[in-house]
């Protein structure tokens, strides 16, 4: 039944995670290799979530949980560490972005993605002392993004 919710949470993440790169891409309209590269290094890290999530649905009722979900947890914030890099890089100075997008929708994008690197980071520290409750702040953390993701034209 474990393997069974780790692939569910596994699929929803990485969704919401696609959901969200295909937003920031709506708003990046040049590329370049060191965009090409951070992007790939997302990739990697992304790919990562179900390995670590497929752990933790293996260890979550084990007495190592707590090492499982530090390891899950480490992973989200390496995603979030990169997406956010990904996203400065091609806001900064508007390198990368399209020519209609503000300011005030950069910031406002920039802002949004902060919350993950925080977020993360708390659950990281909460999972050596319970994994369950770190899994619970990644999850809502997903909640979050998949809630807020918006697809613009």
């Amino acid at each position: 039944m474990t393997s069974f919710f780790a692939l569910g949470t596994s699929f929803v993440t990485v969704l919401s995670m696609w959901m969200n790169h295909h937003n920031m891409f709506n708003y990046i309209r040049r590329i370049d290799r060191r965009l090409m590269l951070l992007n790939g290094l997302l990739l990697l890290f992304v790919v990562l979530t179900v390995y670590t999530t497929s752990l933790v649905g293996d260890h979550i009722t084990d007495p190592d949980a707590n090492s499982a979900a530090t390891v899950y947890a480490g992973t989200f914030l390496a995603v979030a560490l990169v997406w956010n890099g990904l996203w400065r890089y091609c806001a900064s100075g508007h390198r990368l972005l399209g020519r209609d997008v503000t300011d005030q929708q950069a910031q406002t994008i920039t802002r949004q993605y902060a919350v993950a690197p925080l977020s993360y980071g708390a659950a990281l520290v909460i999972a050596p002392f319970s994994g369950l409750a770190s899994v619970a702040v990644i999850l809502a953390v997903a909640a979050f993004f998949a809630i807020t993701a918006t697809i613009s034209d």
